[in-house]
């Protein structure tokens, strides 16, 4: 038999190494994990929430309203009345003190109201369940950025590993260079300078290959962040580099077609304009009368002794019944000022909404511009690095056969360090400018 010590101790050993594997997520899976989990996208859900809540309260207002209460007094002293003296048998123009009432009462009442017309209502309910899509647009929006910010870091931390993996090929290359250099000083085959300068070469990388690293583990915590994780936590990205590349350079894109009146810019357009022309319903419903019908009720028991729950003894009710009319007559030009602001503002949503249209072809316009040119970069880019390696390959074949000079091996390695951070950036921008050009098309 296992004691509760030891079993605690195997599920936390348990959950502690099921913790210790690494998350391996492809770039969908990790905007999908962002979508579901993330700080931002989980706070648009409550902010949804929250509206629907709001519908209801409104809602309520329209809804039967029905109210208890009770009051219980306790007379320390009787009220006095002065009664002329003439009606207990006394001198005219005298005046009796009588006490009126009892030390206890006690009242218990029911009242109930229910609207039976109200255009304010009606439109406030409307504009409440307005409201409620405009944050789900909202959520909409929220997600689609989440996405974007997701794609790029995901794309940040691929190209960090990808240029450490070149930094780390280079430095392997200059240590050997630099030993077999150093080996033919040694012998009087070479000069001095030539170990300093291939030395100078290898610092040099050593400082953007230390430099790289700490910019890949800040990359990976944002990575982190973004999808909703603990910043230490291992992932792992499945995804290639050079896979995500290829998918993403066909010149066939720039033709696929926009879905504007689906967008969310577009619908939080279109839902603000709705809320705009519902105000405009609103103010206008002032103008009109309101009618509620009322009901109350009450039982009222007065005693000298406290004997409430006696059976025997007698309650007073009172019951009524009626119902309340409210015509709005003048308001001083109030309601005229507001039903104007109203217009106004139902005139900028029209103008807002045409703005966000015109903006949104605008952006296709743009991002599509940008993935050409990108497109174009990388693959002029791709080339230039080919081109770059290839000559620092002959550059190291003739230094190690003495028919090159340090100097010219050190042009070529800068000259492909160059380069190399070129593609490495030309890459990312085409993966950037695609994923762009998708949210502007909103087929993201």
């Amino acid at each position: 038999m296992f004691s509760k010590t030891k079993i605690l101790l195997i599920g936390l050993l348990f959950a502690t190494a099921v913790q210790a594997q690494p998350l391996s997520l492809s770039l969908e899976q990790a905007r999908q994990m962002a979508v579901d989990s993330s700080y931002a996208t989980r706070n648009a859900r409550y902010d949804t929430e929250k509206k629907r809540k709001e519908v209801k309260e409104v809602l309520a207002a329209g809804l039967p309203q029905v109210n208890g209460s009770a009051q219980f007094q306790n007379f320390l002293d009787i009220p006095v009345s002065l009664v002329p003296a003439e009606f207990t048998g006394g001198e005219p123009g005298d005046f009796t003190a009588l006490q009126f009432g009892t030390k206890y009462n006690l009242t218990a009442g029911l009242s109930a109201s229910q609207l039976i017309f109200d255009g304010t209502y009606l439109v406030g309910l409307k504009a409440s369940k307005t409201v409620v899509q405009l944050s789900i647009n909202q959520e909409l929006r929220t997600e689609m950025e989440i996405k974007l910010n997701v794609g790029e870091s995901y794309y940040t931390v691929l190209l960090a590993e990808e240029n450490i993996k070149v930094l780390q090929e280079n430095l392997d290359n200059l240590d050997k260079t630099l030993r077999d250099t150093r080996a033919l000083y040694e012998n009087g085959l070479t000069e001095e300078q030539d170990v300093d300068q291939l030395q100078l070469n290898k610092n040099q990388v050593q400082i953007n290959y230390d430099r790289s690293l700490q910019f890949l583990d800040v990359s990976r915590q944002t990575l982190n962040f973004l999808l909703g994780l603990e910043l230490e936590r291992d992932v792992v990205l499945s995804d290639k580099i050079e896979d995500l590349v290829k998918l993403n350079n066909n010149m066939a894109y720039l033709e696929t077609a926009p879905n504007l009146t689906a967008h969310p810019d577009y619908l939080l357009a279109k839902s603000n304009l709705e809320i705009q022309e519902l105000t405009v319903r609103g103010e206008k419903s002032y103008y009109y009368p309101s009618l509620s019908a009322f009901f109350n009720h009450q039982q009222v028991g007065q005693r000298n002794e406290f004997n409430f729950l006696d059976g025997d003894e007698p309650w007073y009710p009172t019951t009524i019944v009626g119902a309340t009319v409210n015509v709005p007559i003048f308001s001083g030009f109030r309601r005229n000022a507001r039903l104007a602001q109203a217009k106004i503002g139902f005139e900028q949503g029209v103008l807002q909404l045409e703005q966000t249209e015109e903006n949104l072809r605008l952006g296709i316009t743009r991002s599509r511009s940008n993935y050409a040119n990108a497109l174009k970069t990388w693959e002029n880019q791709k080339q230039s690095y080919e081109l770059a390696r290839r000559i620092s390959e002959k550059t190291n074949i003739k230094y190690t056969a003495g028919v090159s000079t340090s100097f010219e091996l050190n042009v070529a390695e800068s000259q492909l360090l160059n380069e190399q951070g070129k593609y490495i950036e030309s890459a990312y921008n085409l993966l950037t400018a695609k994923q762009e050009l998708d949210a502007a098309l909103n087929v993201y």
